[in-house]
């Protein structure tokens, strides 16, 4: 197996133009709060997270105040940062109407702290309804020191047509850097494929090659997960963001309780991805995450995309160099002919090394 990362280039480049971004708007030393952690089994948003907190560690920000949308006081957060501080909002992919809950929240944050900076980190953006477009512009046009990071042009024309403050920057995930293999392949293919409303009901077909297919939402190969506990460990966390939810006194005084295992928690669902994608040879995925997560592994791809093309869009605009990217969108005429090419190269660079 060979041990040196194809995509060390793309990592690097992607992390260059992340913190050069960043660094436009954060200086070492500032305080920060960093709103909206992904309290979900998605790996790609806790991935996201580590690289957040990673890339703000290497500038020198310091992180006071973390919350998820359950657990938000403002009085907690005006205690921590004071009059400088900036708000930062988790990236990921739900601005827009498909993830209601997280937009409302983005909302919520952006009219209650008008006199605050408030950083939105690199997000995409899909809207289906053009009424919920044009409220999220008026509520983002009136604060004044508002600064939305974007991870496509789609995304960035969306909103530059509200005439709002917008750039592009890569996910944060790439501000991990490399990732080491969990462990050797067993499957020739790895298929992960999402479960959720994002889905764009690609198929599977018979393939000659040895494949496992899942979506990272729920357990993994390869290790005992009994029925009960995954309902056990959702029921613990519903129950204690209903608690902050409904108390204030919680949410004022007891959010480091909360937020203390927000980075373990991130850790433990992102190394479950990384021994699920170390199964395969290669990957096949419709998750964006799942191709950042197996770029940062060093693992060539065949890519379908969601019902947006949101892995599209980011490669169209990030990723020139495409070497072992073998992207599909949603023809599945050529899927094995890309697979093939995609384990060749598996097999040429493990005889050089």
């Amino acid at each position: 197996m060979s041990t040196t990362n194809i995509f060390l280039n793309t990592i690097k480049e992607q992390q260059t133009l992340l913190f050069d971004c960043l660094g436009q708007l954060l200086t070492k030393g500032t305080k920060v709060a960093l709103l909206d952690f992904p309290n979900h089994n998605n790996v790609g948003d806790n991935a996201i997270w580590l690289g957040e907190k990673a890339a703000l560690r290497k500038m020198g920000v310091e992180v006071v105040y973390q919350c998820d949308i359950y657990s938000f006081s403002e009085n907690a957060l005006r205690k921590r940062l004071g009059k400088e501080g900036v708000v930062l909002l988790h990236g990921g992919g739900n601005l827009g109407s498909v993830w209601p809950a997280h937009q409302r929240f983005r909302e919520r944050i952006i009219e209650l702290l008008p006199e605050m900076r408030i950083i939105q980190l690199p997000q995409s953006v899909y809207f289906d309804d053009e009424s919920q477009k044009i409220r999220f512009g008026q509520i983002a046009k009136a604060h004044k020191d508002l600064h939305i990071l974007l991870r496509d042009h789609v995304s960035f024309n969306i909103l530059k047509e509200l005439d709002l403050k917008v750039e592009l920057c890569p996910d944060m995930a790439f501000a991990l850097g490399p990732v080491a293999q969990s462990n050797k392949p067993v499957v020739d293919v790895v298929w992960l494929s999402r479960s959720d409303h994002e889905s764009a009901g690609n198929k599977r077909k018979n393939m000659s090659f040895k494949t496992e297919k899942l979506d990272w939402l729920q357990g993994e190969p390869g290790r005992f997960y009994s029925k009960f506990s995954p309902k056990f460990t959702v029921r613990v966390r519903r129950l204690v963001q209903s608690i902050f939810q409904k108390s204030k006194l919680f949410r004022d005084h007891f959010w480091r309780i909360n937020s203390a295992s927000f980075d373990l928690l991130a850790q433990r669902r992102f190394h479950r991805g990384v021994r699920i994608l170390s199964r395969g040879k290669i990957v096949i995925t419709d998750r964006l995450h799942g191709h950042i997560v197996s770029t940062l592994l060093g693992k060539p791809q065949v890519l379908f995309d969601n019902h947006y093309r949101k892995i599209g869009n980011y490669i169209d605009c990030f990723e020139s160099t495409r070497e072992a990217i073998f992207y599909v969108g949603d023809d599945t005429s050529n899927v094995e002919v890309n697979v093939s090419k995609a384990l060749d190269i598996v097999q040429k660079r493990s005889k050089n090394e």
